[in-house]
This record gives C-alpha cells, sequence and structure tokens, in this order.
C-alpha cells in the first residue's frame, strides 16, 4: 500500500518515505493527487509524525478523493496538532505603565501582563473584530455589524480565557424596560408582518434599566466606547449580544445598538464584555484593537505557560465534493470559524480531537459519512452537526455519529448549538457523552433517524423552554426514534417560565417514538406539545429535582395560527411552508406517514392543534411529579392513549437501591408492568 510520510524534521525535497519524510501535509497530498491522477489500485494513506503544524486551513477537492476499493486515509502517527493560532511568548509579555493600572482594580494592577501583537507581524485583520453572536440576535439588520469571522480567542494551558467582563461570572437582570425598539414581535401586540420585518433596517434599539449596585460600577469604567452586553432580553432560549451605545449613570439606563427581536422583559439575565477596567480576575483578557495591545491576567505562571491566540478565519479541513476520504488520530485547534467543514460522501472523521475554535467541531453533508471515537470540547458553537439523505425519496443518508465525548460545548453561541444536530434521511446517533453546555445535547430534523444509547447530562444549564433532545416546528419530520437513552443531572439555573425536559417535541411535530430510555434527576423527562404519532412508552423516571412540576406535560399546539395556508394574525403559515418543502401527497410518503393528509383536512383552531394518535404508555414513574395533561376534554377524541403509567413514591419498592449512583440491575419492572421491555442500562454511553 503507497504511504507517505510526513514529519516535523523532514523537507518537502525528500522522497516521503518513513526514513526521509515530506515536512508538510500538503505535499503529501500532491504526491497523492498524482497517484489518483493514474488511477488508484489499491488504497493509499498520509501518516504524520507528532508534533505542533501551524496552519491556515488544508483544503481537500474531487481530486483528493479515493474509492470503494481503494480509499485514501490521513492519519496521525503520535499526538499531532493542527493550529490556526499562534503562540505568544512569555518573554514578549511585559508589566503595565501607571495609566493602564490606574484603571484596573488593586489585585489586578501587578498581575496584568501586556503584549504588543504587531511583534508578531499581526494586523488587525488577523485578530478581527468583534462579532455579534446568539441564535436570535439581530445584528444582520444593521449595515456596519460584524457577525462572521468571529474575533479571535486566547487559550492559557488549553483554557479558554473570558474576554473582561461583568459579573465575572453568571448574569446580572435588567430592571424595568424603558423604550422597546423596533422589534418583529413587540410586547403586548400582535408580531409584524414578515415582509414589514424584513424590509426594516438598521432598527431602533432598546432602552433598559440597570440595578444600582451595576451602575456604581459603570462609573468607574474611564470609557463606555467599544462596550458589548450579551444576554436573554426575554425568552430563555434567545441568546443576543450588542454593542452598548451608552449608558447613562444619572439615569441608570443602558442604550443598546441592536433591538431585541422579541422585544425586551423586566428582569432579563445578561452581562458586559469588552471593559478594560473589569479584568480583574486570573483568565481575563482585554484586545486593544486599535493598537493590538493584548491583555492578560495569567491563571498560573506566565514562564511555564502555552498561550495561544487564535488567528485562521478558515477551517483547519475544507472539503470539497470528496469521496471515500479518513482524516484519523489529530487534534484540531485555534481557528476563528468552524475547524472541519466537508461535503461529500464516505468521508470518516474517526479519533480526533477538536478543541478551543470558535465554531462548531464538524459540519458535514453528505452520505456514509461518519464522525467516530472523537474528543470533542471547549467550541464556541456546537459539536457535529450532519446532514444527508433525500426527504423527498426517503433515501436514507447512511451517517452516522457514534462514541463521541462531546462537553463544554456552545461557549459563544449558548442557544441551538448542541452537541449533535442532525437532518436529512436515517443518521444514526449511538454512545455519545455529552455534556457540560448551557442549551441542547442533540437537535434533529428530517425524518428516520434512530438515537440511541447516548448519555446526556448538565445541558440546558442557564436556559428555559428548552430540553437535552429537541426538535419541532415541522409536522413532515416523522419516523425518528429514540431509544435506550441515558438523560440524567439536567436541571437550569435561570429562572423557569416552562421548564426543562429530557425530551421536547415542540410546536406540532410529527411522528416521533421515545422508548426506553431513562430519565433520572431530571427536572421533567417530556413534553409533548402538539403533534401526531408521538409514542412515549416504556420509560423510566427517576427522581425529581427541586424546580420539577411534572414528569410529563401533553398539550396542544399554542400557535394554530401558524396551521392556517396563507397565515392569520401576521403569523407566518410556518407549517405550510415546511409541507412545501416535501411531496407529502405522493404515494410514497401517504403509504409511509398516513395521517400527515388526514390531518389537513381538520380546522387549524379547534382540531389541528391537539395532540392525535398519541400514546404515553408503560412508563414507570419513580419519585417524581404527575403526568400533566392540559386538553382532557378531547384527549380520546384524537385517538390519543393514555394508560399504565404507575406511579411510585419509593425507590426501593421497585427494586432501586438508594445512592447517588443510579442501579437497576435488580429491578422489579415486570413484576409491575409484565410487558415492559428491558432496558440495557449497562449499554448506555461511551462504548468500553
Amino acid at each position: 500500500m503507497p504511504r507517505f510520510y510526513v514529519a516535523k524534521n523532514g523537507s518537502d525535497l525528500n522522497c516521503g518515505t518513513k526514513e526521509n519524510p515530506f515536512e508538510t501535509v500538503e505535499k503529501a497530498q500532491s504526491e497523492v493527487r498524482k497517484l489518483i491522477e493514474k488511477g488508484l489500485e489499491e488504497p493509499v494513506s498520509v501518516v504524520v509524525g507528532a508534533g505542533e503544524y501551524k496552519t491556515d486551513g488544508l483544503v481537500f477537492t474531487e481530486k483528493d478523493s479515493g474509492t470503494a476499493d481503494c480509499p485514501v486515509t490521513y492519519e496521525a502517527d503520535g499526538e499531532v496538532i493542527l493550529n490556526g493560532g499562534i503562540t505568544l511568548s512569555a518573554c514578549d509579555f511585559e508589566a503595565l505603565d501607571d495609566a493602564e493600572k490606574e484603571r484596573l482594580y488593586d489585585d489586578a494592577k501587578e498581575n496584568v501582563v501586556k503584549v504588543d501583537l504587531k511583534k508578531y507581524g499581526l494586523t488587525r485583520a488577523d485578530w478581527g473584530e468583534i462579532s455579534a453572536v446568539g441564535s436570535h440576535g439581530t445584528a444582520h439588520k444593521y449595515d456596519d455589524a460584524v457577525i462572521r469571522p468571529m474575533s479571535c480567542e486566547l487559550f492559557f494551558n488549553d483554557e479558554r480565557m473570558n474576554v473582561a467582563r461583568y459579573p465575572n461570572a453568571g448574569y446580572i437582570h435588567t430592571e424595568e424596560p424603558v423604550r422597546e425598539g423596533v422589534c418583529l414581535e413587540p410586547t403586548g401586540q400582535i408580531r409584524r408582518k414578515a415582509e414589514e420585518w424584513e424590509a426594516i433596517r438598521n432598527p431602533l434599539g432598546d432602552i433598559r434599566k440597570i440595578d444600582a449596585e451595576t451602575n456604581e460600577r459603570v462609573k468607574k469604567w474611564k470609557t463606555q466606547e467599544n462596550v458589548w452586553e450579551f444576554g436573554y432580553p426575554k425568552y430563555g432560549w434567545a441568546d443576543e449580544s450588542s454593542p452598548v451605545v451608552s449608558i447613562n449613570t444619572e439615569t441608570r439606563e443602558m442604550e443598546t445598538k441592536y433591538v431585541s427581536i422579541f422585544g425586551i422583559k423586566e428582569h432579563a439575565p445578561y452581562y458586559f464584555f469588552n471593559v478594560f477596567e473589569e479584568l480583574d480576575v486570573p483568565g481575563e483578557w482585554f484586545l486593544d484593537r486599535e493598537n493590538g495591545i493584548l491583555y492578560l491576567y495569567p491563571t498560573s505562571d506566565l514562564e511555564t505557560a502555552k498561550i495561544i491566540l487564535s488567528i485562521t478565519s478558515k477551517n483547519l479541513i475544507k472539503m470539497e465534493n470528496v469521496d471515500h476520504l479518513t482524516v484519523k488520530g489529530f487534534t484540531f485547534m485555534g481557528t476563528r470559524t468552524d475547524a472541519i467543514d466537508a461535503v461529500g460522501n464516505n468521508i470518516t472523521i474517526d479519533g480526533c480531537e477538536i478543541k478551543n475554535v470558535s465554531g462548531w467541531a464538524a459540519k458535514i453533508s453528505g452520505m456514509n459519512c461518519c464522525v467516530k471515537n472523537c474528543s470533542i470540547h471547549h467550541t464556541g458553537e456546537g459539536g457535529v452537526k450532519i446532514t444527508g439523505g433525500d426527504r423527498a425519496t426517503l433515501t436514507p443518508s447512511g451517517n452516522v455519529v457514534t462514541n463521541n465525548h462531546i462537553y463544554s460545548i456552545a461557549k459563544i453561541y449558548q442557544t441551538y448549538r448542541p452537541g449533535v444536530d442532525i437532518d436529512g434521511v436515517s443518521c444514526v446517533v449511538s454512545h455519545n457523552c455529552i455534556h457540560d453546555s448551557a442549551h441542547q445535547a442533540m437537535m434533529f430534523h428530517g425524518n428516520d433517524h434512530i438515537i440511541e444509547y447516548n448519555e446526556m447530562y448538565d445541558v440546558c444549564q442557564v436556559a428555559d423552554d428548552s430540553s437535552a433532545i429537541y426538535s419541532g416546528r415541522d409536522y413532515t419530520v416523522c419516523g425518528n426514534v429514540i431509544r435506550y437513552n441515558y438523560f440524567h443531572d439536567m436541571k437550569s439555573d435561570a429562572d423557569n417560565h416552562i421548564g426543562i425536559f429530557g425530551m421536547y417535541c415542540d410546536d406540532n411535530l410529527g411522528a416521533c417514538t421515545t422508548f426506553g430510555n431513562v430519565f433520572y434527576r431530571c427536572q421533567s423527562a417530556l413534553l409533548l406539545h402538539g403533534g401526531h404519532d408521538q409514542v412515549f412508552k416504556n420509560n423510566l423516571i427517576i427522581d425529581a429535582c427541586p424546580k420539577s412540576q411534572f414528569s410529563i406535560r401533553f398539550h396542544p399546539y399554542g400557535y394554530w395560527q401558524t396551521l392556517v395556508k396563507g397565515g392569520k394574525d401576521n403569523q407566518v403559515d410556518h407549517h405550510w411552508l415546511c409541507l412545501d418543502k416535501v411531496p407529502w401527497e405522493s404515494d410514497l410518503w401517504r403509504e409511509r406517514y398516513p395521517h400527515i393528509a388526514e390531518y389537513l383536512t381538520w380546522d387549524p383552531e379547534h382540531e389541528q392543534r391537539y395532540p392525535h394518535y398519541c400514546e404515553i404508555s408503560n412508563n414507570i414513574i419513580i419519585n417524581h411529579k404527575p403526568i400533566d395533561i392540559l386538553f382532557a376534554a378531547n384527549l380520546y377524541h384524537f385517538k390519543n392513549i393514555v394508560k399504565n403509567n404507575i406511579e411510585f413514591a419509593d425507590r426501593c419498592f421497585v427494586g432501586i437501591p438508594d445512592g447517588d449512583k443510579l442501579d437497576l440491575s435488580n429491578n422489579r419492572f415486570k413484576e409491575i408492568i409484565p410487558d415492559f421491555e428491558d432496558i440495557p442500562f449497562e449499554k448506555m454511553g461511551l462504548l468500553k
């Protein structure tokens, strides 16, 4: 098998053997291309030796493709780091001058150090401008906003440093609203028509009142120029950031440049960032973008630290129309965007570590693609986003996301950036462990996916109206199965209006089966919000948490106006737009999902909005809250089934001993429900 070698002590003038390796991956890539042009007769690989390689991104095209019989593999031999950042030397840092010290608090005066980035040949284009973030931000409506690429980040001994902020952790809360800007959904009013909102440019921002203690802090800032805020101005699932126009310390009024899309409310969580004076604890940094001076409050000894500034705004791996290519065993870090962006078929990412990137770890679009055995952590956005297959013909994608440890994600965008996001048809997501995120563990869209044997915990940390696994707002999302997953220790630090759930079938979702899962110490296990053919069966719900109000909530869809073709009350006919994207009237779709056509004959307000053909049965609920059903009068009229859900106050009665670690080995479930199927609890999570 042809094999080319790359090493730190190599030369691109060498022949690429193990004894005489190349110096760069690009040189090896060019040699592989020559073999491909001649026609591959056997598999080929590039072996990269241990070390750190500075990169501005590797690009693969159809010229780099293998075949089914002769795949191409790029693999690491030892720890191989592909770094899009630059290493800052401790000896280049120096103490602050008196004027700079005067602006800081006492402990910071002697501990904060600075470095001139121009010493490294860097310019403002390299470190970038502050970019607006947030899943529901409105920056795109402003002429001078920067959204992509994100600005540089600083990592100290592999830990992401915080841009100087107040408070140092958590959130402060606004007081009463003063002026709500020109937004899509004004408080207490019907939302603007879609075409009207689309036409508005540079809408007037909001003014909110800040608390007295924060106001005293603001008075100590020398300037308010380039100060930003980040928070959740209306809903616990809609984050946004905005430059601060001004803070009037006489009236305690803060004006933001960007408007909140859904309006504003009292007691909304937020924090300030990019404030020099708030550089007051270890782990914070500040960049004077005008002069290229970087300030840092180190977390440990500067002399022995590894300090990385992310620079490149390119993907570390970019694939375009690639086939039969595997990337194995590399560490990726230090980009201001997504680490891997791949389009093609039969692409595999195996055994890689992806960390300290501003965007997603990997975005992949294609057929028979796989992300497996990876460690993904400390991303600015999500983990793996993958799509493939053909929804029109329901052709399976063959995509797989398996045995990945995904944690500490969504550190910049804090909502709708899950550990795994799947779309298309028939993706299998299995044996992943996902934890430590402000919002979701997984999202799915499309058809016939299987999510199984995963472990999810400590997610939805600061959210409301959210869940570990989420899908919604599309009646055509059907055929999905969520089985044999372990959800545990899920609650939010935020004020909960709706709550936090293990599984959330939202806004009239289509057919989905949730079977054989374990929900342990979760605020709630399930919310079914409208929809059809939803099955929640044979699940265990064990131990409530202090904010728990119910174990299961089952209620009608609240926004029936979106079901009306042509819209009603300025609501977009969202569900009809989704229907228009698939051939739901075809014989194939009518056979696979027969209730869609029936549903569309019903009245939106009085029939369509109610769940139908749903089943909640054979669930065992232990030491938790009751089931909450909000439409008892119509429950069975729409062919729903709710039966044989058994509730117990005592774990020991069902054979589950007390203790922090869940032990199901001696359960009595079949004595309680004879047709209860065994749950393979020991198989859930990462493969051993």
